[in-house]
């Protein structure tokens, strides 16, 4: 079977917007969607190649075909690793927090179900994990060591190597619509998205569509009439759909995950579909065409892309200067992700590599395996000294016991003399009891005794906050007058309507309240905002907190919302952090989004400057 020119062409497509939504996620926020072309396409492909094997002469071996998938996906895999820890040393510590276990993960193909096991996050937005994308090469592996057990059951199985392909085809379309059953129940109905995404057995139905499509080909070389009559219109129509679902798609929504992914899987199929059909006239645009040559080309370094921009996504913003534009981040990945993806590919070219090898000069050999083993010793220095947990959640954790420990303080002498009160009490029940039973009189339980609530009802400012406001919350209360700061980390804007009503419950609400709550926050409408005032009342004060969540998640869409708002009631009011911190790092720890004692001396007196300007 001869190579389909086009492959490369979808690859590259894909590899755009995978690309695209890291980079720019707050403008393409479905673009995460690409995988499924991904797993669409490796499931083809390979199930292709194992139809192949097993009607040559030398048949389907197991680890034969498991060894030549790792030897696809792992050089570059632990290149990617080495470099991206040797970078790392040159950063904040606080950059390789978890690093041992992440690495481990990602070359044992496991990251997937490590970031299950630990409640990682795709969407998250603080220290990400350095190989949280390998979760992709990871379900990806695990399908490998599972689809040829498959097919060699049912040649055993089967008389005929043509029905143990098809018995096995029409399992993998069963196994993909379970997978896709499985993902409908975990993502659509109870919302839980990691779940559905990270999981072989609810993620593996765009692959095993794939695969069931490569069958389907075997016995059916010739696609569909009406896909043959039409492809010059379905490609660019698929295509085109795509597109419109990445800018749609959202990983936090249940829509994304009961027909989302799905449909991108059948839309892929389609498109291969028509490259097979339009193969001879895409074969005539590669000889002639600079451009199609240029993007095939471009699509062969998909993997490698895949694999750096992501370590680059993370560690860029902590080498390069503070005042550095976005485009120029994006622009640097994209250029060094091209390099290094490049020399990857030309030695994966390279046919007898190690025959070569040996044939060099006994210096040029030496020289190169002191290259290797430094590289490598330098990786091992990294992940020896890379922290389990960042200073900035010590520091956190810091603050909050200090916090307590004056709470605990300060509570003492109330805590003293109710104690007394209590003892007072009982040896008066003790009495009084002994007085009732010999008057015959019935005796009532004694009042129970409970402390008082948190001294938000004696304050006049509110502060509903997260991470970013908890490292403040010293600063805020010694700053803002008769303020009370409730912050937790991993907090949504939402979640301050929960706050406040339960506050409201048990009295009232102070006169001003502070939402700092956007850091999080991926969505913000004006519905979502109004519930808050519903809550509060219209009577009261409210200043939200804009947003700086580092300069690889911005919140200029979320920032937009809040101001807008405000511009619409009277009674709200915008502290905009984002201004003054987006260019400012000095105000940061080192993931520029929780504050440093400098910044937590600026955003408590943002805060009281917006107070002193209200009406």
């Amino acid at each position: 079977m001869h190579k389909l020119v086009g492959i490369n062409s979808l690859r590259f497509f894909a590899i755009v917007l995978i690309v695209a939504y890291h980079l720019f996620r707050d403008y393409l926020p479905g673009g995460f969607i690409a995988v499924e072309v991904f797993f669409c396409v490796s499931g083809y492909l390979v199930t292709s190649k194992i139809i192949r094997q097993l009607n040559s002469e030398k048949g389907l071996h197991y680890w034969s075909f498991v060894y030549s998938r790792f030897k696809r996906l792992f050089p570059a895999l632990l290149i990617c690793v080495v470099l991206s820890l040797i970078i790392g040393i040159f950063v904040n510590p606080d950059v390789m927090t978890g690093a041992r276990g992440n690495t481990l993960a990602a070359l044992t193909f496991t990251t997937n179900i490590a970031e299950l096991l630990s409640g990682g996050s795709y969407e998250n937005s603080y220290l990400p994990n350095l190989f949280e994308h390998t979760w992709f090469v990871a379900l990806l592996f695990q399908f490998y060591l599972f689809l040829p057990i498959v097919f060699l059951i049912f040649r055993k199985l089967c008389r005929t190597k043509k029905a143990a392909i098809s018995a096995s085809g029409l399992i993998l379309l069963i196994v993909g619509i379970s997978s896709m059953i499985t993902m409908l129940y975990y993502g659509g109905f109870f919302h839980m998205y990691d779940r559905a995404y990270f999981a072989l057995d609810s993620h593996m139905f765009s692959l095993c569509i794939g695969s069931a499509y490569a069958v389907y080909k075997y016995f059916w070389p010739r696609p569909p009439r009406a896909i043959r009559r039409k492809s010059y219109l379905i490609l660019p129509a698929c295509l085109a759909a795509l597109v419109f679902l990445s800018f749609q798609l959202h990983y936090d929504h249940p829509l994304t995950f009961i027909a989302g992914l799905q449909s991108v899987a059948i839309l892929t199929v389609l498109i291969l579909a028509c490259i097979i059909k339009l193969q001879n006239n895409i074969n005539e645009r590669h000889k002639t065409s600079n451009i199609v040559r240029i993007v095939e080309k471009l699509g062969g370094l998909s993997y490698g892309i895949y694999l750096f921009h992501w370590p680059l996504y993370i560690l860029l913003p902590h080498l390069l200067p503070s005042d550095t534009a976005d485009w120029g981040y994006a622009l640097m990945n994209i250029v060094i992700s091209l390099f290094l993806s490049s020399i990857i590919f030309e030695l994966s070219q390279i046919k007898n590599l190690y025959r070569k090898i040996r044939h060099l000069r006994r210096l040029t050999k030496i020289s190169y395996a002191t290259v290797a083993l430094a590289l490598i010793a330098v990786a091992v220095v990294t992940l020896v000294r890379a922290p389990k947990t960042s200073s900035i959640a010590e520091q956190l954790s810091a603050a909050a016991e200090r916090d307590n420990s004056e709470l605990v303080q300060s509570a003492t002498p109330t805590a003293n003399y109710i104690n007394a009160s209590l003892i007072l009490n009982e040896t008066t029940d003790v009495l009084n009891t002994q007085l009732l039973l010999a008057q015959n009189a019935e005796i009532l339980p004694a009042p129970s005794v409970s402390l008082a609530a948190p001294n938000v009802y004696s304050a006049k400012v509110l502060v509903i906050g997260d991470s970013v406001t908890l490292g403040a919350k010293q600063a805020i209360e010694s700053t803002i007058a008769q303020s009370f700061v409730d912050a937790k980390e991993n907090r949504g804007i939402e979640a301050a309507r929960t706050i406040m009503a339960s506050y409201a419950a048990s009295g009232p609400l102070p006169s001003t309240i502070v939402i700092s709550l956007a850091t999080n926050q991926r969505t913000i409408t004006d519905a979502i905002l109004q519930d808050i005032i519903n809550v509060g009342g219209e009577k009261r004060k409210y200043i939200f907190v804009t947003a700086y969540a580092g300069p690889l998640q911005p919140r200029e869409t979320q920032n937009t919302e809040l101001k807008n708002f405000a511009d619409k009631h009277n009674n709200v009011y915008v502290a905009d952090w984002w201004e003054i911190s987006h260019d400012d790092w000095s105000l940061m720890y080192a993931d520029h989004i929780h504050l440093n004692p400098a910044g937590r001396t600026v955003y408590a007196n943002l805060l009281s400057n917006v107070m002193r300007g209200m009406r």
